[in-house]
């Protein structure tokens, strides 16, 4: 028979599991996968989503089908995060009480884990977003920051969109209607609201994405406080294709167990949780090198 306490450490797996990937922002432009059974170290294949070849047709019938290709990339797990906290008897029984009901267990459990989940996927994101150094498409002022302006910063939307579907003259392009992300600052987003075209685009909106304010060129513009800041006032904002760009490998659950200290009723529950990134399509992946310093004019 499981016990409320094995019960309560069900429900804290499926809490992360159900609301982890709703926490990222950098993230939705990587390609992550939970894993299972993960140490430190490891190297875990990443599949990538496919692509097919077009080949020439001058009538008749079709060759036999061929397999999309699958891309996979290998990730390192060399990263990770912890916790350690305490519940009380009381606040057990209340989760116990709802054990007939699955989904209210694991919501309520997630008042105690939401701010774990919250601060792992913060750290997945910076390390997403640290992968700015492996960008295809860059842009700076000859080695120094661009300093924003309203205009300024709506030019860098339709720069990186020149770019992402200038191709190789082929029919291949990295520009995907509908699926093209851009991760951004809050002092990005203090010029952008400058501008008409973003003034208000996210009322009326019947679910808001984490972090969504609006699209400009194409772009549907993200706004996330761990974007890379290697230097004071310094930026790199992200531009890619959402779910491609980007490959993770993120612990499955965050392995908790619990115990009770000695001289304690209280039980402690501890965990942690371990992950990687990688950038294996820098060809879809552009940033630029800002300096957006938030001023105010009387």
């Amino acid at each position: 028979m499981t016990s409320t306490k094995q019960m309560i450490v069900q429900a804290f797996s499926k809490a992360f599991n159900k609301y982890f990937y709703n926490e990222l922002v950098v993230g939705k432009l990587a390609h992550s996968e939970l894993k299972q059974s993960i140490n430190k170290g490891d190297e875990v294949d990443i599949t990538m989503p496919g692509v097919v070849r077009l080949f020439d047709y001058d009538g008749g019938d079709l060759p036999t089908a061929e397999a999309a290709t699958l891309s996979t990339c290998k990730v390192k797990i060399d990263r990770g995060k912890a916790f350690h906290f305490e519940l009380s008897e009381m606040e057990e029984k209340m989760i116990e009480a709802n054990k007939e009901t699955p989904d209210n267990m694991v919501s309520l459990a997630k008042d105690y884990t939401e701010d774990a989940i919250k601060q792992f996927a913060a750290s997945v994101d910076t390390a997403y977003a640290n992968l700015y150094t492996r960008a295809g498409h860059y842009l700076d002022d000859n080695g120094s920051a661009i300093t924003l302006t309203p205009e300024i910063a709506k030019d860098i939307f339709a720069y990186m969109q020149a770019k992402f579907q200038r191709g190789d003259g082929k029919g291949h392009t990295n520009w995907v209607d509908g699926s093209m992300v851009c991760v951004i600052p809050p002092e990005y987003q203090f010029y952008l609201g400058k501008l008409d075209e973003l003034k208000y685009t996210e009322s009326g909106k019947t679910e808001m994405k984490k972090g969504y304010i609006g699209n400009l060129c194409g772009w549907e513009i993200l706004v996330s406080n761990n974007i890379a800041q290697p230097e004071d006032g310094v930026f790199y904002p992200l531009f890619g294709v959402k779910d491609k760009t980007l490959a993770g490998g993120i612990s499955s659950d965050l392995n908790t167990t619990y115990y009770t200290p000695e001289k304690n009723f209280n039980t402690c529950y501890k965990g942690y949780g371990l992950y990687g990134v990688g950038a294996p399509r820098a060809d879809m992946l552009g940033t630029v090198k800002v300096s957006a310093p938030l001023k105010v004019s009387a």
